[in-house]
């Protein structure tokens, strides 16, 4: 059996080629309606399929042409289109004569198994043909502009919609690179600066013959590599969070003594700027967590806390039993953080500001890696803020682990 395929487009035509000749079918093809006349006149088809809107002659034209011709008039025509797509554009089809009709995209199984029907029902003489007279020329050209312009303008605005998201897309794209070659800045600078001071202080210890100044020019070294480590430790994180790889190891703890511990480690650093640090556990704490993981988060959280705060500032840590859930906030009186900022405050690479974080010092990857953490938990973290008057930090994690354990 001769089929004779019609589509402008020439992936869509060779695929249908390939498939049909697959099935046994002797297929030809046309680009359009005027060139599939032309290989009418010279070889009848014994089945035509057609793309509808193609250039110089579409399938509504060639459909016509073939059933306003005797010779042609019983050949069977398959139109498919991803345009017209309504119950009443199919109708249109079926009344201009064609045999049937698909939208595309179509499933190959369900596209060959109507062909066949179509053929069979051909070969058994059930098509029938179009009615003279069902649309004249004036009708048929009214009808199909308006449907053809209909499509023109849900066509214009669909360009229109993704151009604008486009637009935005690229907004985003643009911002997202300019975050980046700010963090890369940072994370440059944070790396280099503890380096840079300890390598100036053992020079300087090496030099020196007071066994005081050297063993405080030692203790300055030591310091500064302590920050160079934890900054590595927070890169480390990172990439092991955007991976998947920072699986919690659960245990039973004491979310009080966690607490009390990360106190004690950053009360120094406080006590440096006059801040003061309350606490208030109201419940008796234990949770099924991993406990440095969670430590990491309330570090974090109090570091930041103590950081953006002000000279003379306060930060109270509480936490509490709610709803089976362990709630920790962390509330400080510091510089606060703007509305419009705060919703990508937990993104990775995001950052308020660069130059508040260069000011402050950190690589701005620490709340994204808190917030994978509360998560991998089976708990939420979020932020309460307003510029000029300080944050609250809070999570909730699961009493039992059971919610992380199942995740």
């Amino acid at each position: 059996m001769k089929i004779l395929v019609v589509d402008d487009n020439i992936n869509d035509r060779e695929l249908l080629f390939e498939l049909l000749n697959a099935q046994g079918y002797e297929v030809t093809c046309a680009s359009n309606g005027v060139e599939a006349l032309e290989k009418i006149r010279e070889s009848k088809p014994d089945f035509v399929i057609s793309d509808i809107i193609m250039p110089e002659m579409d399938g509504f034209g060639l459909c016509r042409e073939l059933k306003r011709n005797v010779e042609t008039i019983k050949i069977p025509i398959l139109l498919y289109s991803s345009s017209f797509t309504d119950p009443e554009d199919e109708k249109l089809v079926m009344e201009e004569g064609a045999a049937a009709y698909i939208r595309k995209p179509f499933e190959t199984k369900p596209f060959l198994e109507k062909i066949r029907e179509v053929i069979t029902e051909y070969r058994a003489g059930k098509i029938s043909q179009p009615m003279p007279g069902l649309l004249d020329e004036k009708e048929y050209l009214s009808l199909y502009s308006r449907k053809l312009m209909k499509k023109l303008e849900n066509k214009v605005v669909e360009l229109e919609n993704a151009n604008e998201k486009l637009e935005t897309a690229l907004s985003e794209l643009e911002t997202i690179d300019r975050l980046k070659d700010n963090i890369l800045a940072n994370v440059t600078h944070e790396l280099r600066t503890p380096l840079t001071h300890a390598l100036g202080y053992v020079e300087l210890a090496i030099s020196e013959t007071d066994e005081t100044k050297k063993k405080e020019y030692s203790r300055r070294s030591r310091d500064a590599l302590l920050r160079e480590n934890e900054v590595i430790t927070h890169l480390v994180e990172a990439a092991y969070a955007d991976k998947g790889l920072l699986k919690p190891v659960f245990e039973t703890m004491n979310v009080a003594q966690i607490i009390n511990e990360t106190i004690q480690a950053l009360l120094p650093k406080a006590q440096a700027y006059n801040i003061r640090v309350s606490c208030e556990v109201k419940d008796k704490l234990f949770a099924k967590i991993d406990a440095n993981q969670i430590r990491h988060v309330l570090e974090n959280l109090l570091d930041n806390a103590i950081k953006f705060n002000r000279k003379g500032g306060k930060i109270e840590i509480l936490a509490c039993r709610e709803d089976g859930m362990v709630k920790v906030c962390v509330t400080d009186t510091g510089i606060g953080i703007p509305e419009e900022k705060m919703i990508k405050l937990f993104d990775k690479m995001y950052q308020v500001d660069s130059d508040t974080t260069r000011k402050f010092g950190g690589i701005g990857i620490g709340l994204s890696i808190a917030k994978y953490i509360v998560e991998a938990h089976g708990g939420r973290i979020w932020v309460q803020s307003k510029a000029g008057e300080g944050s609250k930090f809070t999570f909730i994690l699961p009493l039992d682990g059971i919610k992380a354990e199942n995740k």
